[in-house]
């Protein structure tokens, strides 16, 4: 008996009602709050709306983009297996400083940043694969890059996980540039 109560199954808790003592199984970890599991599935809920919609926002601007030759089809693959992935990452960043209440309380430090970084990121593939507009190209990683850092910055400020999960945007924007400037 003593080796299932130090396993962590099941314990037995003293109550006490008046004076008599009785012993009740309860089991460890089980929570008597039943708004918990409600609250945890509207935050599922907004976390797979924030990451889906980014994510799919940033497929459809590829789609959108048009095809490509067969000579760049797998550095197209790449480029979208990319911009897809760091957008998820970037928008779980988004949705955990929202969960913190950082995108309400400081709007110009993580929402304007956000904005603008999607926007860069979701106007990038139409610009270079579609119209071929390497330079403009270019610039929208810039924007993406200084969007992207001034989300790491302000989530950072808010939630330091977050800050660490946008550094990635950074990374990738860089990539991004490097990818962007060996087409052109």
């Amino acid at each position: 008996m003593a080796g299932t109560a130090q396993e962590g199954l099941t314990h037995r808790v003293a109550t006490r009602d008046d004076d008599n003592t009785t012993v009740a199984p309860a089991v460890v970890g089980a929570s008597r709050d039943t708004k918990k599991p409600g609250r945890a599935n509207r935050g599922l809920r907004s976390l797979a709306a924030a990451v889906s919609l980014s994510a799919g926002l940033t497929a459809l601007s590829f789609l959108a983009s048009g095809s490509s030759s067969n000579a760049k089809a797998r550095t197209v693959a790449v480029v979208r297996a990319g911009s897809v992935a760091a957008e998820a990452v970037m928008a779980l960043a988004a949705w955990m400083a929202w969960a913190e209440g950082g995108l309400h309380a400081r709007p110009g430090a993580t929402l304007a940043p956000f904005a603008a970084h999607l926007g860069a990121a979701l106007a990038w593939a139409p610009l270079v694969l579609g119209h071929g507009a390497a330079g403009a190209g270019l610039a929208c990683c810039a924007a993406m890059a200084a969007g992207a850092v001034a989300c790491a910055r302000g989530f950072g400020g808010v939630n330091p996980v977050a800050g660490d999960l946008a550094k990635a945007g950074v990374a990738w924007a860089v990539l991004l540039a490097v990818i962007n400037y060996k087409m052109l």
